[in-house]
C-alpha cells in the first residue's frame, strides 16, 4: 500500500468539517465533482492515496482529528470485510462516521460523485422524509409510529407499499428529499417490499437523488450470492448520496430501536447522515456492528423546499 496525504482546501475555518478520503489516486479524478462541492460547504478533505483497502487498525490510526472517513476501494471487498461498523471509535473520543463505496469503474463512481455533489449544492434547512415499508401489518404500524414521531419536523411522506406501486415509488424517490426510511424484510438483492424491489429497477433512474436511504432490515449491504449489494448499487446509480444498511440478518427489535433513535435524531436536526447515525447509535455492540454507511458519510439529510414541493405532487392510494 502506498499513501500520500494532502489537505486540499486550505486552513480549517471555525465550524468547518474535515474528511479523510482513503482511495486510490485515480478515484479522486472521478470524485472531483463531490470534492469540489465539499469546498463550497467548508468541508476540508485530506486524500490518503491507498492502492489497497486499508485495515481497520490503519483507519483507526489515520482517523484521529477528522470528522468523517470515506473509503473507496477495490470492488472485490465487501462492506462486511472493509469496516467493522458505521463508525470508528477512537479511545474515549466521539465516534467518527465512516462510509464505504466500491470502485467498480469510472462511470459508476462519476455518476455517484455528480449525484452526491448535487446534494451538497442543493442542501437546505428543510426536513423532508419519506416513510417506506413492506405491506405487512407489523411494518405498517411501525411506519405509523415513525410518522407520529416525525410529524413536527417538517414534511413527511408516507410512501408505504400499500400506497404506491413499485414504479411510482421509484419516480417518487426522484423528488430530491433529505432522507427515506425503509422498514420491512430485506435481502442482499433488495427489499422484499414493493413486490421485491431490486437495484436493476433503478437502472433508468433520472430523478433527483435522496440525501440518505436508511434501509432498516436484513442483509441489504450483504454480498451473499450477489456481485454488488443493493445498498452499494443505489449510490453508484445516482439514487442517493448514502445508504445505512445491514451486512447480515438483524433482529426486528434492533431495527425498531434504530428507527426510533434515527427519528429522534432527525427531530433534533441532524444535518448529515454521519451525524445522524452517530446521534442514533443504539445501545449494544451487535446492533451497531450489523450496519454500515455506504456512500458519502457527510451526505446532507436536510433538503431544499423544491424537493418537498415535488414530493407533494406524488399521488398515493391512501
Amino acid at each position: 500500500m502506498t499513501s500520500r496525504s494532502s489537505l486540499v482546501s486550505g486552513g480549517r475555518k471555525p465550524g468547518a468539517r474535515k474528511l479523510l478520503l482513503a482511495a486510490p489516486r485515480r478515484a479522486a479524478v472521478d470524485l472531483r465533482p463531490l470534492l469540489e462541492a465539499y469546498a463550497t460547504r467548508e468541508i476540508a478533505h485530506s486524500h490518503w492515496e491507498c492502492d489497497a483497502v486499508p485495515s481497520s487498525d490503519e483507519l483507526q490510526t489515520r482517523a484521529e482529528g477528522f470528522d468523517a472517513v470515506f473509503v473507496v476501494g477495490a470492488p472485490g471487498r465487501a462492506p462486511r470485510t472493509v469496516l467493522d461498523g458505521p463508525v470508528l471509535r477512537l479511545d474515549g473520543a466521539a465516534a467518527i462516521p465512516v462510509g464505504w463505496l466500491p470502485y467498480v469503474d469510472s462511470a459508476a463512481l462519476s455518476r455517484f460523485a455528480r449525484a452526491a455533489a448535487y446534494l451538497h449544492r442543493q442542501a437546505g434547512e428543510i426536513s423532508s422524509i419519506a416513510l417506506l415499508s413492506q405491506r405487512n401489518g407489523r411494518y405498517l404500524r411501525l411506519a405509523d409510529r415513525l410518522d407520529e414521531l416525525l410529524r413536527d419536523t417538517g414534511d413527511t411522506f408516507r410512501w408505504t407499499a400499500d400506497a404506491l406501486t413499485p414504479e411510482d415509488l421509484i419516480t417518487a424517490l426522484g423528488s430530491g428529499l433529505g432522507c427515506a426510511i425503509y422498514v420491512g424484510h430485506g435481502r442482499a438483492v433488495g427489499w422484499v417490499g414493493y413486490y421485491g424491489l431490486r437495484a436493476h429497477h433503478f437502472a433508468e433512474f433520472q430523478g433527483r437523488p435522496t440525501g440518505a436511504i436508511l434501509s432498516l432490515c436484513c442483509k441489504t449491504a450483504s454480498r451473499r450470492r450477489v456481485g454488488l449489494s443493493f445498498a452499494e448499487a443505489l449510490p453508484l446509480q445516482g439514487v442517493c448520496g448514502a445508504v445505512l444498511a445491514a451486512v447480515g440478518a438483524t433482529l426486528h427489535t434492533d431495527n425498531v430501536r434504530w428507527a426510533v433513535r434515527l427519528s429522534d435524531a432527525l427531530v433534533a436536526g441532524a444535518p448529515d447522515v454521519g451525524r445522524l447515525v452517530c446521534a442514533a447509535l443504539p445501545l449494544g455492540e451487535k446492533p451497531v456492528a450489523d450496519y454500515r454507511i455506504i456512500g458519502d458519510p457527510l451526505s446532507p439529510v436536510l433538503s431544499s423546499v423544491s424537493g418537498a414541493r415535488r414530493a407533494r405532487e406524488v399521488r398515493t392510494f391512501s
